[in-house]
C-alpha cells in the first residue's frame, strides 16, 4: 500500500519594500522590480519625499543623507541598501566603481588623442573619504591628474541641497559661460542622462559642434535617452543594471538575517558604447587623421591596416609609427578595439546570430569572430551574451538638480 503525504505549502508573507529614489535610474529600477516580483516583495516607489510614517520590511534608496530617511517608522531597525550612504548600523551600500569608470573614460579619450577634459554637474557630491569612492566627476579628475592632463568642471550650484532643484535659466547661463571659455577640442563627461538635454541645448545655442569641438560621453545605462539625443551619444554600458541586481540581492540577505559585512559593494562598468558624439580624433597629423577616419568608417568591412595606409597615402610602417606616437598603440590594435566594441554592442543589444555579426564587423565567419573574441575577452560570444542579457529600459526624463 502506498501512502501519499500531501504537504500544504505555507504562504510566504509578502515583504514590503520602499524604493526611495530622488533620481530614479531605469536600469536600476528594472532590476529591483524584477527581483522583487521573483521573491514575493511588494515594492513602493517614492521620489524626493517619503510617505510620512511609512513602515515596512526594507528600504532601497539613493538619498544622500540618512536624515532624509528618518521619517520612516523604526528606521534604525529597518534594513537599508543605498547607492550613496556610508555603510553603518542598518545601512549597507552598493555603488558603481567610479574609479574603474573614470579609468575607462580617460583611456578611451586619451586613445583618441584628447589632452583637454571637462565635465558638468550640479555640485560636488559626497564621497572620496572614509573608504568610500568619489563621484564620477571627481574620480575622473583624480585619474587625469595622474596623467598630468587638464580638467575643467562647471558646478552650476555648489551649495545645492540634495533635495533641491536648480533654476533652469541659471543652469543655462552658467553652462554658456563655461563652454564659451573652454579650450577646444575637449572631451566632456556628462555624469548622468538627466543633464544631457540641457548640455546639448546650450552647445547648440553657442553653435559649438559635437563631436568636432566637444566630444561627449554620458555616464548612464539609459540607451533610450542617449540614442535619441540630438546627437546619438556615447555611453557607459552595463553598470546600472548590475547595481540594481546587487542592491536587491544584498537587501534579500539582510531580510533573511544574514550578517552582511559593512564594506561597500562596488560594480565595475562593462564597456563604453561609442556613438556619433565621440566619433572624432584630436590629433594634429593630417595623414593619421585620414587613416583613422578610414578605419572608423570601414572597420565593419573586410579591410586591413594596409588599406588604411593606402587611404592615407603612406607606408604601413609610417602609419604604425604615427599611431604609436599620437595614439599610444599600433593601428591593428585600434582596428581590433573598434570591432570588439561593435561586437559587444550587437551581442548585448540584438539577437543576431554569430555569422551575421561577423559579416557586420569585418570577420569572415562566426568561427573567426568567436576565436578573436575569446582571445580578446576570455569569454566566448555566447557566454558574453548570456552574462549581459538584459531588457532595454524604457525611460522618461526629469530635469536635473
Amino acid at each position: 500500500m502506498v501512502i501519499s503525504y500531501i504537504i500544504s505549502e505555507q504562504e510566504v508573507p509578502v515583504k514590503n519594500i520602499l524604493c526611495a529614489f530622488a533620481e530614479p535610474e531605469p536600469g536600476i529600477l528594472e532590476e529591483l522590480f524584477v527581483y522583487g516580483r521573483e521573491h514575493g516583495w511588494q515594492l513602493e516607489l517614492c521620489g524626493r519625499r517619503l510617505p510620512p510614517g511609512w513602515t515596512g520590511d526594507g528600504v532601497l534608496t539613493d538619498y544622500l543623507s540618512s536624515g532624509e530617511l528618518r521619517g520612516i517608522r523604526n528606521f534604525d531597525q529597518t534594513p537599508v541598501v543605498s547607492r550613496e550612504l556610508h555603510p553603518e548600523n542598518n545601512v549597507r551600500t552598493v555603488a558603481g566603481d567610479t574609479g574603474a569608470i573614470a579609468s575607462m573614460i580617460a583611456e578611451y579619450f586619451i586613445g583618441k588623442g584628447f589632452t583637454r577634459f571637462a565635465a558638468v554637474d550640479a555640485r560636488e557630491w559626497p564621497g572620496g573619504s572614509s573608504g568610500f569612492l568619489p563621484d564620477p566627476v571627481k574620480a575622473l579628475g583624480i585619474v587625469l591628474a595622474g596623467h598630468g592632463l587638464s580638467f575643467d568642471v562647471c558646478y552650476w550650484k555648489p551649495d545645492l541641497e540634495s533635495d533641491e532643484l536648480a533654476d533652469y535659466g541659471m543652469v543655462m547661463q552658467k553652462l554658456r559661460a563655461f563652454f564659451r571659455r573652454l579650450p577646444k577640442p575637449v572631451a566632456l563627461l556628462v555624469p548622468n542622462s538627466r543633464y544631457l538635454a540641457v548640455t546639448y541645448r546650450v552647445l547648440a545655442s553657442l553653435r559649438i559642434k559635437v563631436p568636432e569641438e566637444v566630444a561627449i560621453l554620458c555616464n548612464t545605462d539609459n540607451s533610450f535617452i542617449t540614442e535619441n539625443a540630438s546627437v546619438p551619444t556615447t555611453r557607459i554600458n552595463g553598470e546600472l543594471h548590475e547595481v540594481g541586481r546587487k542592491m536587491a540581492e544584498l537587501l534579500d540577505r539582510m531580510l533573511r538575517g544574514e550578517a552582511v559585512p559593512p564594506e561597500p559593494v562596488y560594480v565595475a562598468p562593462a564597456a563604453i558604447m561609442p556613438r556619433r558624439s565621440t566619433d572624432v580624433l584630436a590629433v594634429p597629423d593630417v595623414k593619421l587623421a585620414t587613416a583613422v577616419s578610414f578605419l572608423l568608417s570601414s572597420y565593419m568591412n573586410f579591410i586591413s591596416v594596409a588599406d588604411a595606409a593606402r587611404a592615407a597615402g603612406i607606408s604601413g610602417s609610417m602609419l604604425n609609427r604615427k599611431f604609436r606616437q599620437h595614439l599610444g598603440r599600433p593601428p591593428l590594435r585600434f582596428l581590433l578595439e573598434l570591432r570588439m566594441n561593435r561586437i559587444r554592442d550587437l551581442l548585448d543589444g540584438t539577437d543576431l546570430p554569430l555569422p551575421e555579426i561577423a559579416m557586420q564587423t569585418g570577420y569572415g565567419s562566426g568561427m573567426a569572430l568567436s576565436l578573436a573574441f575569446k582571445r580578446e575577452t576570455g569569454m566566448t560570444p555566447g557566454a558574453y551574451r548570456l552574462s549581459r542579457r538584459m531588457n532595454r529600459p524604457d525611460a522618461g526624463t526629469e530635469f536635473p538638480h
